[in-house]
């Protein structure tokens, strides 16, 4: 059996055929390609190389390859082919496809290509729409018929459309205004009797959402109903769109690749091959709060200087406070953060987590503070350092615990995203109480300690 070509080995192969000028065997190599891997394999050439391989490329093939790209591919594929034979592709692709890649382009090539486009008025349309909004990822290629329809002219209808595999999960049922009024499954309009109209078979209890409604509630609707497609109405509750399962995906990768950046005060456009002066730019303003939080916890410790100087063994148990307190509270604004994004969580419910945070942050302080005194112990003989230790951290771990989640809903509450703080600011904050509580602990029985 012949072994499974790598992506790398493909675009060395690709490199040979097109530098000795055989694109007829070049293009061969690829035939065999899901559009997919055509897809990831086009984005590992370099530009020149890119642009070679897109120039002779059949049309149609790279039509079917950009509905594998995401917003950075889309616009490395744009930025490759021609305004003319970009032209030519957008025609061969669906209205949503070709919306993705006309807002990746500059405004006056976006322009230029959306007035030439045989069907502007539908992309410009879905253009209008929010890109974090239902409206922004919905798909306009869905099936509706009217209620009044009888089964046996419906049936012949989706014949005469054949619309893709991907497009008839459900078929929405309309009034004559164009009003969402019911879905029926292909199922269920096979086996109905010929002669039966559509809004007899129709299930009315129809999961739609608003076209301005944010992109995480529509994923969170599907998610929470099962659904393969749901249907996008506007505010006149007219049919406008649908957004199907494989949408909704891409959706949720991106917004938890933006939240898991965010935790750490990045831009969710960040790349490892981002310029230096782009990266430099997007990081530094979130250090800098970071390093303001450092200076706070120096100056809490310089005034504990006397404590320090007189057993210098707090020094090196400082570090262990803070540590276990920043582990707890970065625990704990992970899955607040997460909670409130997925809709679990919202500042409503902050005496309800608080309490239950309380009672977790307090158990694992006290498991934690008994484990270290008694090693502190074993190690010094030293019962008073034990005893602080032992404090310190039930307290520092029960503080960070509960700022875990009173930070990330009063950021919300504040009108600020929480994944974009939270961790920051419950890092710095807990640091601080960690040195107060061990340090003002220590100051207070230094002569038993000392």
């Amino acid at each position: 059996m012949n072994e499974e070509r790598t992506p790398e080995d493909l675009i060395d192969q690709l490199r040979e055929l097109a530098e000795a000028g055989e694109w007829a065997k070049a293009l061969a190599l690829f035939a065999a390609l899901h559009p997919a891997d055509l897809a990831e394999v086009a984005l590992e050439l370099d530009d020149a190389a890119r642009r070679d391989l897109l120039d002779h490329l059949p049309t149609d093939v790279t039509a079917e390859a950009l509905a594998f790209l995401d917003e950075d591919g889309l616009a490395a594929f744009a930025a490759a082919i021609d305004t003319s034979a970009l032209l030519a592709v957008l025609n061969e692709v669906p209205d949503e496809v070709a919306t993705d890649v006309l807002q990746q382009l500059e405004p006056e090539r976006q322009r230029d290509l959306l007035a030439a486009l045989d069907r502007e008025e539908h992309i410009a349309a879905l253009l209008a729409y929010p890109d974090e909004s239902a409206g922004g990822i919905m798909r306009s290629g869905f099936v509706s018929l009217n209620e009044g329809l009888p089964v046996e002219r419906a049936i012949e209808t989706l014949r005469r459309l054949r619309p893709p595999s991907d497009r008839a999960y459900y078929l929405y049922t309309v009034d004559g205004d164009q009003r969402l009024q019911g879905v029926v499954s292909v199922r269920d309009l096979i086996v109905a009797a010929p002669g039966t109209p559509l809004a007899d078979i129709a299930e009315r209890d129809v999961h739609a959402v608003g076209v301005d409604i944010d992109r995480e509630e529509v994923a969170r609707t599907l998610q929470r109903y099962n659904l393969l497609a749901i249907p996008v109405v506007d505010a006149g509750g007219r049919l406008v769109g649908a957004t199907t399962a494989d949408d909704v995906i891409d959706v949720l990768a991106e917004e938890a690749t933006e939240d898991m950046y965010r935790m750490v005060g990045l831009d969710e456009d960040e790349r490892v091959f981002s310029p230096v002066r782009t990266s430099v730019r997007r990081r530094l303003p979130w250090m800098l709060v970071n390093l303001l939080w450092a200076f706070g916890a120096a100056a809490i410790v310089s005034l504990f200087d006397d404590t320090l100087a007189r057993f210098t063994l707090l020094a090196a148990l400082m570090p262990v406070v803070a540590g276990q307190g920043g582990n707890a509270g970065a625990q704990t604004a992970t899955i607040a953060v997460r909670s409130i994004a997925i809709g679990d969580l919202d500042v409503r419910d902050v005496f309800r987590a608080t309490r239950k945070e309380i009672v977790v942050g307090l158990a694992n302080g006290i498991a934690i503070g008994v484990v270290a005194g008694a090693a502190v112990y074993g190690w010094d003989r030293n019962i008073a350092l034990s005893a602080v230790l032992a404090g310190a951290l039930a307290g520092s771990i029960a503080l960070a615990t509960l700022l875990g989640v009173v930070i990330p809903l009063g950021l919300k509450w504040r009108g600020v995203d929480p994944a974009l703080a939270a961790n920051i600011f419950v890092t710095g904050a807990t640091d601080i109480l960690s040195f107060v509580l061990f340090l003002g602990l220590a100051a207070l029985v230094i002569e038993r300690i000392a």
